[in-house]
C-alpha cells in the first residue's frame, strides 16, 4: 500500500493558496525540516535489536548507503566502498539494503505522524520531511496573549550562539516552533524507535541546511539574523539544494 502512495508535496512557492502566498506572511513563516538519522540503519536495527550497539552498515552493490554512528566513531562514512569499510572496520555487520520495501514502509509511518501535527508536510525522499506549523505557531503564539512572552524559550542549539531577543517577535515565533519540533521528534521517536535531526527557520532552503547542524538527534533553529552567516559558510555553491 505504501509503495504505490502518491508524493506529497505542498510548499509550491507562490501557487495560489500556497503557505507563502497567505497570511501570516512568508517572513513569518515556521517550517521545520526532520532528517532521520541514518535511516537504513535503523530500520535495520529495529527490525535486529541484536544490531543495536555494533557497528552496522547497509549495503547496496559495491556501497556502503549509510552505517550507524558506532561504525562511524570506527572511521566508517557512508558511499565508502564496502572493501574499503571493511578494511576500516573489519567488525563491520553489513546488511543487505537493496531491497527497499521495509524502509519505504517505515519512511511513510513518519510521513503519517508528521501530518498528525499538521497537514502541510512534503517529503523528500525516504528519510527527510518539511513541516509548515506556522499555525501551530500562531495558534500557540494567542495562548500567551495574557501571558508573558518572556518565558518563551529556546529548545535546542541556535545557529552561530545567536543571542535570542524574546522581545523580538520572529524569534518568538521561531522558539515556538523550536519546542514543536521537539514534540515532532520526540513522537517519532516514543512511536516509531526512530532519531532524527531538525533544523526550525523561515523557508525550506535554509531549514534544511541548518538541520544537520548538530548530529545527531538534535536540532537548531536559524534565526534571521545568522542567515547571511550560515549562506557565507557553504563551501561550494552546488551544496545549495535546488528548490
Amino acid at each position: 500500500m505504501c509503495g504505490n502512495r502518491p508524493p506529497t508535496t505542498v510548499f509550491e512557492q507562490d501557487a495560489p493558496g500556497s503557505p507563502s502566498s497567505q497570511d501570516p506572511t512568508s517572513s513569518d513563516r515556521v517550517i521545520v525540516h526532520v532528517d532521520l538519522d541514518c535511516f537504513y540503519a535503523q530500520v535495520e536495527m529495529i527490525r535486529n535489536p541484536e544490531l543495536r550497539g555494533k557497528p552496522v552498515g547497509v549495503q547496496q552493490k559495491y556501497l556502503l548507503v549509510t552505517c550507524n554512528y558506532v561504525a562511524r566513531k570506527l572511521g566508517v562514512d557512508k558511499m565508502m566502498l564496502v572493501n574499503e569499510a571493511k578494511e576500516k572496520c573489519p567488525e563491520l555487520i553489513l546488511v543487505n539494503g537493496e531491497d527497499l520495501s521495509n524502509y519505504r514502509e517505515v519512511s511513510y509511518k513518519v510521513t503519517d505522524l508528521m501530518e498528525e501535527f499538521s497537514p502541510l508536510v512534503e517529503r523528500l525522499g525516504f528519510d527527510e520531511n518539511f513541516v509548515d506549523i506556522t499555525e501551530m505557531v500562531e495558534n500557540r503564539l494567542k495562548q500567551f496573549q495574557n501571558g508573558s512572552l518572556s518565558d518563551v524559550t529556546v529548545v535546542g542549539h541556535t545557529y552561530n550562539n545567536q543571542s535570542f531577543n524574546s522581545n523580538n517577535m520572529s524569534h518568538i515565533r521561531l522558539a515556538i516552533g523550536s519546542q514543536i519540533a521537539a514534540e515532532i521528534r520526540a513522537a517519532i521517536h516514543d512511536r516509531l524507535d526512530l532519531t532524527g535531526c531538525a533544523g526550525i527557520a523561515s523557508n525550506k532552503l535554509i531549514s534544511k541546511l541548518v538541520s544537520g547542524t548538530f548530529k545527531p538527534n538534535q536540532q537548531t533553529v536559524l534565526l534571521p539574523e545568522s542567515v547571511l552567516t550560515l549562506m557565507n559558510s557553504l563551501p561550494e555553491l552546488r551544496k545549495v539544494p535546488d528548490f
